[in-house]
């Protein structure tokens, strides 16, 4: 496979328009949410329509203060990405702007009004194509304001979503078409080098200086853009494409030879990967992951087996849950559960509950259960939270809110406000398997219905595991900003 075959297999059009050369300046590339200047088949792509038609490239990365959940958290996170993106960008021959909103500009543009603009002068736009939360909502908004070619290229995946024409709705049959094509797409290397030299006209838009910053001076920044300053950044992680490479490199060498069998002790450090964070904004690409386990394959420090799993959770699962995610819009809704999991649990909506909590006392992790209350507390002082300690976390919610749809919301709004890892088609998949998106239980319960349980028993049995829920649940929480009204903060999921 050429890199222009599998550039062309990533990429589809969002508006019937054409490229148009004449009097157009550039093509411009925005990113969302592919924020690396390396392993980037968005750019990737931008380069290649940019080398047909004889234009530079422009690369825009812009972060408003509007998404849902904005935070000290998220934006430090993105903004410490985004400051490691612009050389990256510079290095490959290519002008970078970066534009970030200020709360002390009452009205004026937004990000996709930003891009619009930008968009006037190029002879077309290509867009990182991500099928879930506002990545989704912006691409089409800017869509519906243009009559050019908008280029939508997945760089979010390491097969990619256009090799699959048609919905598989179960694992198995993803996995059996997507298994085969795995060795073609990660094998496949796509850089491309630009033919035009940078673009240096006028775009009208300063980009915003990160370069020399130090934490306090970016904190300052951030301070200023009107976010929610009561979810600090979390400890211990930064956006850099440094810091995740050098994850990688530790996840390979320490967590996958014994993968399978440590994954789901969240005791150990060495136990998860811990890459989803810098996965889904981007500054990790998939391929690469997959790509440096079989290298270490090929080496001989990582058995077949334990390759096999990892990827299996890496790759089948969350490509999985992104090519679902395309195909189901409502992914992120409760209405778009499944009808089997909606009667059960509406069959046994009106069943008294163990306790019903707030969503303040939730988010803070404040209940009788110290397990939950420990993985709460992962979510929000870490920024992160093991996947089997979510397994447990999702499942307690439906117990502890007045209706499925309350609890869905919960989860979802928990979810996205507080981990790095949030609003991503992956982290709302195992929502969904939380409220019955799965085979059913053995046995109709009381508020679940035939949602199968899931109790804390086997995650205390781990070496280590009760202790440290022990410690981590003492944890004295932070008291973020909780909404006025709930039911608004919840319209978004149900």
């Amino acid at each position: 496979m050429t890199a222009l075959d599998a550039l062309r297999l990533r990429t589809r059009r969002l508006t019937a328009h054409r490229v148009q050369v004449q009097g157009r300046d550039y093509v411009l590339c925005w990113l969302m949410q592919a924020l690396r200047a390396d392993e980037n088949p968005a750019l990737d792509a931008a380069i290649a329509l940019g080398n047909r038609h004889g234009l530079p490239v422009v690369v825009v990365h812009a972060l408003e203060n509007r998404y849902p959940y904005a935070s000290h958290r998220l934006h430090r996170f993105i903004l410490e990405a985004s400051a490691e993106l612009e050389p990256g960008v510079i290095a490959r021959g290519l002008r970078f702007v970066r534009w970030v909103r200020r709360a002390d500009v009452p009205g004026g543009e937004g990000e996709v009004d930003l891009v619009a603009r930008l968009a006037e002068r190029a002879a077309a736009v290509v867009v990182d194509d991500v099928p879930t939360f506002v990545t989704r909502e912006y691409a089409d908004a800017l869509t519906a304001r243009l009559d050019r070619a908008v280029l939508g290229v997945d760089a979010c995946c390491a097969v990619p979503m256009n090799a699959f024409p048609r919905h598989l709705r179960t694992t198995p049959a993803f996995r059996a078409a997507h298994t085969p094509l795995r060795e073609a797409h990660v094998g496949t290397d796509t850089r491309l080098e630009p033919d035009a030299p940078p673009f240096d006209g006028d775009l009208g838009a300063e980009s915003e200086a990160l370069a020399g910053l130090d934490d306090a001076g970016l904190d300052a920044l951030i301070a200023g853009c009107g976010v929610d300053m009561t979810v600090p950044p979390a400890p211990g992680w930064s956006g850099s494409r440094t810091a995740a490479l050098e994850r990688l490199a530790f996840a390979v060498r320490e967590v996958v030879p014994r993968y399978a069998w440590t994954r789901n002790n969240p005791a150990l450090d060495d136990a998860s990967a811990r890459l989803s964070p810098w996965l889904h904004v981007g500054v990790l690409s998939p391929r690469e992951v997959a790509g440096a386990v079989y290298e270490a394959e090929a080496a001989g420090t990582v058995h077949a087996a334990a390759r096999w799993k990892f990827l299996d959770e890496a790759l089948t699962w969350r490509e999985y849950y992104h090519h679902r995610c395309r195909h189901e819009p409502a992914w992120a809704r409760y209405a778009g559960l499944p009808a089997h999991a909606r009667a059960t649990l509406a069959a046994h909506a009106a069943d008294p509950r163990p306790h019903l909590y707030s969503l303040g006392e939730l988010a803070r992790g404040e209940t009788a259960s110290e397990a939950w209350n420990a993985a709460q507390k992962q979510f929000l002082l870490d920024g992160w939270m093991n996947n089997n300690l979510r397994m447990f976390w999702v499942k307690q919610i439906l117990l502890w809110t007045p209706t499925p749809e309350a609890g869905f919301a919960t989860a979802c709004t928990l979810n996205d406000r507080f981990s790095l890892d949030g609003r991503d088609a992956s982290t709302y998949g195992g929502i969904r398997w939380g409220f019955g998106d799965a085979k059913p239980g053995y046995r109709e319960l009381p508020v679940l219905g035939w949602v199968g349980p899931k109790g804390d028993t086997a995650i205390r049995k781990r070496d280590g595991a009760a202790a440290w829920l022990a410690e981590q649940a003492a944890r004295e929480p932070i008291y973020p900003a909780m909404p006025d009204d709930e039911a608004a903060a919840f319209a978004r999921y149900l």
